[in-house]
């Protein structure tokens, strides 16, 4: 059985970076892969802001640009 991996060339906050994954994958699996919780964090895709994954499952694609805000709260 071959296992077919995907190679993806993204921009994380800045940063280039080579995912290596076995199926293709969602800005929610990056934020995963990355170790965010995404009921802490606002997500800049392509330029496009996304508050709610669960909504608005986008693909990420080679040469993507994702930004990632953290919610942070305190007193």
């Amino acid at each position: 059985m071959k296992i077919k991996i995907f190679l993806l060339l993204v921009s994380l906050n800045g940063c280039d970076y080579k995912v290596y994954m076995t199926q293709p994958s969602q800005v929610s699996d990056i934020l995963e892969f990355f170790n965010y919780q995404k009921e802490l964090v606002i997500i800049q895709h392509n330029g496009k802001i996304h508050n709610d994954l669960n909504k608005n499952s986008q693909y990420v694609k080679q040469k993507d640009k994702v930004e990632i805000i953290t919610i942070v709260g305190g007193g």
